[in-house]
């Protein structure tokens, strides 16, 4: 900031130096002067010209230094405190959303504080610097001038309020059509399948209207405060050029001051400018900062304790669990269950029988209901820390999230303390050699989205909670979309991956079943039953022998 005002200061006296030197060499010329103070004048042009343009540069450079190191720091703030947010408000906001409130609002704030110190300060020192000079001259000119900065500036101050609910409006604008590419694009395949093309181009200029309209009412807000600022000043060039022929008819001004009373007030234009065009980024800064404000307050409903889940394997209690997203709307009733630690437990129930519900609770994405308990390795969620507790519980589903990235940044999630020795190791204990070794540059093969089949994408899947080593698994039936033979590679590596670990497998196939210790069936929310499996497939009377003997597949569809 130092450095940053030392160009500013600079670059203020090169421009206030100029017209002095032409006031000069004007005046010098007619008065037949020496050719040698005429060619130093000129010299001493030539190097406030290019004095200006390093001071211009230096303090752009800092000023934009200044403006994205705070906004980099926003946004790093912003991306944090959305990752902490609870999955309900995630619910409710897309990611293209989230995306123009952590980088668009930011960007314009940016822009603002990148300019307003080396604009604003320098052009309201600018101003005084050109209003001290005139001053100098004549005091009349002077106050004549002083008047009119002193008007112009409270107009323009006036307009200040006026553009902000537009400017909100625009971010709004942007946030809303981000929001809807962003959701459409994630579904291409969906909307190509089913024909639904044109629909959503037909929306989709609907929305880019939208936008459309709130931008030109933003763009246009702009022009007229750009154009009020061309008119005041207008006016007082010409109340200038008037007083500076009256002065020169008077004998008091020569031509060189009468030019360098004219080329103050042209200079006076740009503080002027400035600080208008200022105002304006100031309107826009302000809308993005109330937004930026306003999700920093949404507070997560969701809070973590303080404690650290134990290592090794988990036990797991579900104390009369009750549990709906809306109210009025009950996903799991009355849910009580325990499974040892170092047991395997098959979740199975229709779709829409809280399955995935139960094993989110798990993770703590929502919170139970009050009276309601959920306990791990004997300790309550509410009590635990969320790192140590998503820590300590790593989930597989069937749609596995690949990044844009190496094979090693992909089984790592990117944290570079996991050496290539753990990573490997990981590879040989889950049986995916044969996987590895068919990657042409090993851990530096580049991957991407698409890229991989669907049970590559769950072998990588499997190494990504080995690495992360917790003590109990979530698995969303590992195989039920894969053929014999990549099933049975699945089935090797899983048997890797339970090996000392508490389980949750939901199950959809019978093969899968019969590797797990106890039973839980859900129906509508409710335990249907639950039991050891040895015991409940002797049982010709429960309800999980009757599944196996009519179908387990047909119970889950």
């Amino acid at each position: 900031m130092a450095l940053l005002a030392l160009f500013i200061f600079g670059y203020i006296g090169v421009r206030l130096a100029f017209p002095q030197i032409a006031r000069f060499f004007i005046d010098t010329a007619l008065d037949d002067g020496p050719l040698e103070s005429l060619m130093w004048a000129a010299a001493f042009y030539l190097i406030a010209g290019v004095g200006r343009q390093f001071f211009f540069l230096g303090s752009s450079y800092l000023g934009q230094d200044v403006g994205w190191r705070t906004t980099n720091r926003m946004r790093d703030e912003l991306a944090k405190h959305c990752l902490h947010l609870d999955m309900g408000f995630h619910s409710a906001h897309t990611p293209g959303e989230l995306v123009e409130r952590v980088d668009g609002d930011t960007t314009a704030l940016s822009n603002f504080l990148s300019s307003f110190a080396g604009r604003v300060i320098g052009a309201f020192l600018l101003l005084l610097g050109v209003l001290g000079f005139v001053w100098r001259e004549d005091w009349r000119v002077g106050l004549a001038l002083s008047l009119f900065a002193l008007v112009a500036f409270m107009v323009i101050n006036l307009t200040r309020s006026m553009a902000v609910p537009i400017y909100a409006a625009e971010r709004e604008g942007y946030s809303r059509l981000y929001g809807f590419l962003e959701e459409r694009l994630a579904g291409i395949e969906d909307i190509r399948v089913n024909g639904a093309v044109g629909f959503i181009l037909e929306r989709f200029f609907q929305v880019n209207r939208d936008t459309y309209g709130r931008v030109m009412k933003s763009a246009l807000m702009g022009a007229v405060l750009r154009s009020i600022t061309t008119v005041l000043f207008t006016f007082g060039h010409a109340m200038t050029m008037g007083m500076g022929y009256w002065l020169y008819q008077e004998g008091q001004f020569t031509i060189g001051t009468v030019y360098l009373v004219f080329e103050y007030t042209t200079l006076l234009r740009f503080p002027l400018y400035q600080i208008s065009e200022q105002i304006n980024d100031l309107q826009r800064a302000t809308a993005g900062f109330k937004r930026i404000e306003a999700l920093h307050r949404i507070q997560s409903r969701v809070v973590g304790g303080d404690s650290h889940i134990s290592d090794g394997p988990l036990d797991v209690d579900f104390d009369t669990v009750d549990f709906d997203y809306f109210a009025g709307s009950p996903v799991l009733r009355d849910v009580n269950f325990r499974l040892e630690a170092g047991q395997t437990l098959g979740l199975l129930g229709r779709t829409g029988s809280g399955k995935t519900t139960l094993t989110r609770l798990l993770f703590r994405f929502y919170d139970v209901h009050e009276g309601s308990q959920i306990r791990l390795g004997g300790q309550r969620l509410q009590d635990a820390s969320l790192e140590s507790l998503r820590q300590r519980v790593g989930m597989v589903t069937q749609d596995v999230q690949i990044f844009r990235a190496t094979v090693r940044e992909n089984l790592s999630l990117f944290d570079e303390e996991i050496d290539d020795t753990r990573i490997l190791s990981a590879i040989d204990t889950l049986d995916l050699g044969e996987w590895y070794r068919t990657l042409s540059q090993g851990l530096d093969t580049p991957i991407a989205a698409g890229s991989l089949s669907a049970g590559e994408s769950q072998l990588l899947a499997f190494a990504r909670v080995f690495l992360k080593d917790p003590g109990l698994v979530i698995l969303d039936e590992p195989s039920s979309r894969l053929d014999p033979l990549t099933e049975r590679r699945i089935d090797r590596a899983v048997s890797g991956l339970l090996q000392g670990r508490t389980a949750i497998i939901i199950a959809h196939h019978l093969a899968t079943v019969q590797r797990v210790d106890d039973i839980l069936i859900l129906e509508e929310g409710r335990v249907l039953e639950h039991g050891r499996r040895e015991q409940l497939t002797q049982d010709p009377a429960s309800h999980f022998a009757r599944l196996l003997g009519v179908g387990l597949e047909d119970h889950t569809a």
